[in-house]
């Protein structure tokens, strides 16, 4: 992976945005190139420089974050919302943000999130734009030049990275240029279940269920609220 990845903090609260400061910089993964308390000069700054990755917050004024986002969605910047209102992470989901933490950011919850960057980025840098063929029981896609032929049975779960899904095997794990609800509408119907907004789970290699998660073996998925009446079929 290239690193360091560049990033720039968007907050116009200055206790917000130094705690997101400091998480960036214990980071050897990430170099904060731009801090910003308003969207305005932070879209100057954006435009001219294109960082990696954009923490941002979206209560704000003048511009808020959601504003930013849409105002960048075509470029190939990751974007993470910090932010202390849940109620708008559906509005942030629906323009594809990565991650959504909730203020006030906690160490362990930042790692999770830049884990699951650090992996998107990896995956991404191996995939090229390609085309997916669902063949019967079969996945069949590109990974770099090699062709590569995968048996539904051999995925563990499958998750959302925006556009694409990362695809868990044992063995390895894929990242295809699809989202994760065309994809789960191409697999054979009954053996796969959504059980979250970003997660999808082969019924079969389920290890243990609990209201709240579902053991896979190496991965405890979470289920998401407005998928639990879904995943009850599961615990019945």
């Amino acid at each position: 992976m290239r690193v360091p990845l560049s990033c720039i903090v968007v907050d116009d609260s200055d206790l917000d945005r130094k705690s997101v400061e400091n998480e960036i910089d214990r980071s050897s993964d990430l170099k904060r190139v731009g801090s910003f308390d308003n969207c305005i000069e932070a879209l100057s700054f954006f435009n001219a420089h294109h960082p990696d990755i954009l923490f941002v917050d979206i209560d704000m004024p003048d511009i808020n974050g959601l504003e930013f986002i849409r105002t960048i969605n075509n470029t190939s910047t990751i974007n993470v919302i910090i932010s202390a209102h849940p109620e708008y992470a559906l509005e942030g989901f629906l323009l594809k943000v990565f991650d959504f933490i909730l203020k006030p950011v906690e160490s362990d919850r930042f790692d999770v999130c830049m884990k699951r960057l650090t992996d998107f980025v990896i995956l991404k840098e191996k995939a090229e734009l390609y085309d997916i063929l669902f063949e019967n029981e079969n996945v069949i896609f590109k990974e770099g030049y090699a062709t590569v032929k995968l048996n539904v049975n051999e995925i563990i779960y499958l998750e959302a990275f925006g556009d694409y899904t990362k695809v868990v095997t044992l063995n390895k794990n894929y990242l295809t240029l699809t989202t994760l609800s065309a994809f789960l509408e191409s697999l054979p119907s009954g053996k796969f279940i959504r059980i979250h907004r970003s997660y999808v789970v082969s019924i079969n290699k389920i290890q243990g269920t609990s209201l709240k998660s579902i053991d896979m073996g190496a991965s405890v998925i979470p289920v998401g609220k407005t998928y639990v009446k879904e995943a009850k079929k599961i615990f019945n």
